[in-house]
């Protein structure tokens, strides 16, 4: 079959100016160096290697009352210091991936931003929004006055707060949390992982324990005052040395009065995991 000259110069045409649509600029013609590629390279093939660096600072408590940390990836701990005037932060960042000089030539992306605000001193992981398959991962380690209130969001590593006199809120998606001697309101929401805490519970306070998968261990004073509610879907609840009163009980829940009634302690594991609340 014979090929039409006249056709094969159209697509000729045709092809060319498509070829300069896609790299010039405003109808220019000039070629953009700049364009994204036609075909993007594909993301990092492991995370084998690692680069590291630190970062640390520390910021004088005036008016403030709260800490905040917002975190990607990692473990975080503060911790509550009795005299201390200052809020210390030190936070290893980590970048992972295919190769040394890759993980150290995207370590600068990753950052800690620290602000000063006139009642807070929140903290923030700053990363790039597509890792490319990198993994971008900092670790905190924080002090502060033990009068701070504390909020921790996390997605994904563990979080343990200890000796905070104020209340705590943390939100995980995934990774254990664990309170030790805290003083005040605690709300916990966790995707995935184990809730253990031992909370003094204010008068009029509250203890909001949530868990998607998981379970949840709680140990309270003996004489701790609330209206008490467990619920869970596929798991156990117990409950020991603790006198529930106006008790009611079903397969998968429990609730009554702890002492006179005057805070509140609410505890679910919506999908699996055990409940297990202990007096101290």
């Amino acid at each position: 079959m014979k090929s039409n000259p006249g056709n094969y110069s159209i697509f000729v045409l045709l092809l060319t100016s498509v070829i300069l649509t896609s790299c010039g600029g405003g109808g220019g013609g000039d070629i953009n160096f700049n364009a994204p590629p036609l075909f993007p390279l594909p993301p990092v093939s492991n995370t084998d290697f690692e680069a590291v660096a630190v970062f640390s600072a520390e910021i004088p408590v005036v008016n403030h009352t709260l800490f905040s940390l917002s975190g990607e990836e990692g473990v975080v701990t503060v911790t509550g210091i009795p005299g201390a005037t200052s809020v210390m932060i030190n936070a290893v960042k980590r970048v992972q991936s295919e190769s040394t000089e890759d993980a150290e030539a995207h370590l600068q992306e990753l950052e800690v931003n620290v602000q000063d605000l006139a009642t807070e001193i929140r903290v923030e992981t700053v990363q790039p929004i597509d890792d490319e398959g990198r993994n971008y991962i900092v670790d905190y380690t924080v002090t502060l006055p033990v009068f701070l209130a504390v909020r921790v969001q996390n997605i994904g590593g563990i979080v343990t707060l200890d000796t905070i006199s104020n209340d705590v809120t943390v939100i995980n998606v995934g990774g254990d949390i664990t309170l030790r001697n805290i003083l005040g309101s605690a709300l916990i929401d966790l995707l995935a992982g184990t809730i253990e805490g031992q909370v003094t519970l204010p008068l009029n306070g509250a203890i909001d324990m949530k868990t998607v998968t998981g379970d949840i261990i709680l140990a309270i004073p003996v004489n701790t005052s609330a209206e008490f509610s467990a619920a869970v879907n596929i798991g156990t609840i117990s409950i020991s040395n603790l006198v529930l009163q106006n008790e009611s009980t079903t397969s998968t829940s429990r609730s009554g009065t702890l002492g006179s009634g005057q805070g509140t302690i609410t505890l679910e594991t919506e999908v699996s995991g055990n409940i297990s609340v202990s007096g101290f």
